[in-house]
C-alpha cells in the first residue's frame, strides 16, 4: 500500500469515527443541528458544523462526498503563499476577466469594473487571474508543502508544470476534499491566522460584498469563501460555501449539483436559524 493511499484511509477511518461518536451522542439534538436541518431540508447538500476551538462536530447532515473543491482552497494557499513569502499582501494583479488555462475556460466572474486586485480584494472578488499567478509563482514544492501542511488529499504537484500549479491553486484539479476535511482545515486556518490580516480581511469581505455575499446575515460578523468546481469525468458543477463565526464554529455546506452561491445561501438559512433560535433562548 502506498503512503498516499494509506493516508486516505487513515483519515477516512477517523473521519467515520468521528461522524459515528456525533450520530450517538446527545449533540445531535442541539440547536446547531436543528438548525442546520431547517435550512438544508427537501435538498440534497450536505453540512458540517464544528467547534472552532476544540474542533467537536456540532452538526452533521448529508454525505461526505469528496469533490474538488474550487475557490473554496484559495484562502488555504494565499495565507501559506503570504506566510512563506510567494506574493506579498500588497502585489497587484491585472484581470480583464478571460482566462484560459491548458485549453479550459476559467474566466473571472466579479465585476468587470473591478480590473486590479491585492491578496485582500482578490481573495474577497475571488479572482482567478490573481489565483492563477499566485499558482505560478509557487514552485512545485512549495505548492506541495502548502497543501500537505492544509491537510488537503492531493495528487502530488512537486514536479508540476506552471499550468497545473495554476488549475491546483484553482482547486480544480490534483485536490478533493470532503465537508469535514474543508471544515477542520478552515478550522485550523482561523487558529493560525493574523487578527486583521488580509486574508481575514477578504473572507470578511467576500460575505459583506464579494462573491459569498449570499451567505450575509445583518447583524452577524461571517468570515467566508465560496467554491464551484466539476469533478473529472463529470458534466455538472457542484457548489462549497466554507465560513467562520468568528471564535465559536465553522461551517461549511456542500451542494452536489449547483454552484458556491447556493451553498452560501443554503449556510445563510443556517446563520439565520441560529440567531432566531438563540434570541428565543
Amino acid at each position: 500500500m502506498g503512503v498516499r493511499a494509506g493516508r486516505l484511509i487513515a483519515r477516512c477511518y477517523a473521519a467515520a469515527l468521528l461522524v459515528a461518536s456525533f450520530q450517538g451522542s446527545a449533540a445531535a439534538s442541539n440547536i446547531e443541528s436543528d438548525a442546520l436541518a431547517k435550512a438544508l431540508r427537501r435538498t440534497q447538500a450536505a453540512g458540517i458544523v464544528i467547534d472552532s476551538k476544540s474542533g467537536k462536530v456540532l452538526a452533521l447532515m448529508g454525505r461526505q462526498q469528496r469533490a474538488t473543491p474550487g475557490s473554496s482552497i484559495k484562502p488555504l494557499l494565499l495565507e501559506f503563499a503570504l506566510d512563506h513569502g510567494v506574493i506579498t499582501s500588497g502585489t497587484q494583479v491585472f484581470c480583464d476577466l478571460h482566462l484560459r488555462i491548458a485549453g479550459r475556460n476559467v474566466d473571472c466572474t466579479h465585476p468587470a469594473d473591478r480590473n486590479t486586485f491585492n491578496a485582500e480584494s482578490a481573495l474577497a472578488e475571488s479572482c482567478n487571474r490573481y489565483f492563477a499567478e499566485l499558482g505560478r509563482r509557487f514552485t512545485g514544492p512549495s505548492l506541495e508543502q502548502a497543501l500537505r501542511e492544509a491537510h488537503l488529499e492531493h495528487h502530488s504537484v512537486a514536479n508540476a508544470s506552471a499550468e497545473v500549479r495554476e488549475l491546483t491553486a484553482l482547486g480544480l484539479e490534483n485536490v478533493t476534499v470532503t465537508p469535514l476535511e474543508l471544515a477542520e482545515a478552515y478550522r485550523e486556518l482561523m487558529l493560525k491566522l493574523p487578527a486583521g490580516g488580509p486574508v481575514e480581511r477578504g473572507l470578511r469581505e467576500s460575505v459583506d460584498y464579494g462573491m459569498a455575499h449570499p451567505a450575509a446575515v445583518e447583524g452577524v460578523s461571517i468570515l467566508g469563501k465560496t467554491g464551484t468546481a466539476q469533478n473529472r469525468g463529470e458534466t455538472w458543477t457542484h457548489g462549497w460555501f466554507g465560513g467562520v463565526l468568528p471564535g465559536r464554529m465553522v461551517v461549511v455546506v456542500f451542494v452536489p449539483h449547483g454552484d458556491g452561491g447556493t451553498a452560501a445561501a443554503l449556510a445563510r438559512q443556517f446563520f439565520v436559524a441560529m440567531r432566531n433560535a438563540e434570541v428565543r433562548q
